[in-house]
């Protein structure tokens, strides 16, 4: 690609415009990729020698790039994180590596997401800032000005946003559908001696991950980086910053994070070493398939309370956004039903028989054809867009229209209750870990599967 390079020089009282096209080095540098640039390239004229600052490549990837400035804008974002959340601070040094991985592995499922037609819009987009915004306890204006503060513009943490729904849904397509969990697998869980005296556990990990059929001098290799790894850790060192320089995790860049875990479908040779600890300590080096593994327990949670969950009896019709209905013409038509309805407002009865007339007319969900019936659903049980709107729908009335990850969706909360679903909130709590542990596996061998079949070249220049 041709890059035209503006130059001005002032040569007595005039300026002269002098515009150039040259070819440079190596492969193609998609125009997105030179904003903020921060790399030196000379470019000779006949007694003119003059010097134009471009974005450089850090590494070429299948038929894009990941560029100096994601980079400098990721590592930014990684220690503004650990900083809000009270965490040692890093050294910049200790995690570009990894940020240079984390973006190879974005461009990477990013081309299998435009591959597989995948996309999302800018509501979908705009949506999720708000709640971002909202969860920090600030207006949109007010979280731009935050985001300045710390150096980041608002349109790389946008672009950040968007890459997130992408990737979100392209794992939900190649790996949370694939993962199924069996009403048996869940009894068994439930039945057994270890779910009778079941501990949560928050767990933070560091991976060092072994390659598909690695040979017995690479499993060495790797089994003494994991031992360097731990002395480290035993010498006194911060495990959110040693998970950051070495893990080979999809949740290095968060410290290892790992959020929530049961006992009783964790490995037996997991639970077991967890069982010894107290918040604070973490294991010894635990070899799995997958790779050698380091727990660090955050924090214990018992259990045996009764758990009164407040529920809603919730129908809705959804209008698909796909390849036959853009994201637009699918708002459109949800707005028009709305309107259809609007007239029953005053009319709780008419309003009954209109939007299961509707629903069954022209929701596209299964749910159709019981009048978009969904039942009673608890938090957590739908995506959270759809949540939220139900939660702060009042009983009778129908929602504005919603967007998420299936459509565009209008709904009505009929009824609320309170319940007390300790069994039935066990077995969802059970299959919901069962599904989370088959499914990081998965998406684990998924990512190291994509990572070897794409073409990756560092830019040492």
């Amino acid at each position: 690609m041709q890059v035209k390079l503006s130059i001005f020089f002032h040569l007595s009282r005039c300026f002269w415009y002098i515009l150039i096209l040259g070819l440079l080095k190596s492969t193609l540098v998609y125009a997105d990729s030179l904003n903020n640039s921060s790399a030196t390239v000379k470019v000779k004229m006949p007694a003119i020698e003059s010097i134009v600052t471009l974005n450089k490549i850090v590494a070429f990837v299948n038929k894009g790039v990941v560029t100096q400035h994601q980079v400098d804008v990721g590592v930014l974002q990684v220690i503004q994180n650990f900083k809000q959340k009270g965490m040692p601070a890093l050294n910049p040094a200790d995690i570009e590596s990894r940020v240079v991985e984390q973006l190879i592995m974005q461009k990477i499922q990013l081309d299998l997401a435009a591959r597989s037609g995948i996309k999302t819009s800018d509501i979908e987009i705009s949506d999720a800032i708000n709640n971002v915004a909202k969860a920090q306890n600030m207006d949109l204006a007010t979280f731009k000005e935050n985001l300045t503060k710390q150096g980041i513009s608002f349109d790389d943490f946008r672009q950040q946003i968007q890459t997130q729904i992408l990737l979100e849904k392209l794992k939900q397509r190649e790996v949370d559908a694939r993962v199924s969990v069996s009403d048996d697998e869940v009894n068994r869980v439930l039945n057994s001696e270890a779910y009778k005296n079941k501990i949560d556990y928050n767990l933070s990990d560091i991976i060092i991950n072994l390659p598909e059929q690695a040979t017995a001098e690479v499993v060495d290799a790797r089994h003494n980086l994991a031992n360097q790894v731990y002395a480290q850790l035993q010498s006194g060192s911060s495990f959110s910053q040693v998970a950051v320089k070495y893990s080979n995790g999809p949740n290095a860049l968060t410290g290892g994070e790992l959020g929530w875990k049961s006992s009783a479908t964790l490995p037996p040779v997991i639970a077991t070493d967890l069982a010894e600890l107290k918040p604070g300590d973490y294991t010894s080096v635990i070899q799995l398939p997958m790779g050698f593994f380091i727990f660090k327990l955050n924090d214990i949670k018992k259990h045996g309370a009764l758990q009164i969950v407040h529920q809603y009896k919730v129908r809705h019709i959804l209008i698909k956004v796909n390849e036959n209905n853009s994201d637009d013409e699918a708002h459109q038509k949800i707005l028009d039903i709305e309107n259809l309805l609007a007239k029953d407002r005053n009319n709780p009865t008419q309003l009954n028989l209109d939007f299961i007339k509707y629903a069954k007319e022209y929701s596209e969900d299964t749910s159709s054809i019981n009048g978009g019936d969904i039942g009673w659903v608890s938090t957590g049980d739908t995506v959270p867009a759809f949540e939220k709107v139900v939660i702060s729908t009042p009983v009778g009335v129908v929602s504005e229209p919603v967007r998420s990850p299936f459509g565009w969706h209008i709904l009505e909360v009929v009824a609320t209750r309170d319940s007390n679903l300790t069994n039935d909130k066990e077995k969802a709590d059970i299959r919901q870990e069962l599904h989370e542990n088959k499914a990081a596996l998965l998406y684990t061998q998924w990512l190291r599967d994509i990572r070897d079949a794409a073409y990756v070249e560092m830019n040492d220049d």
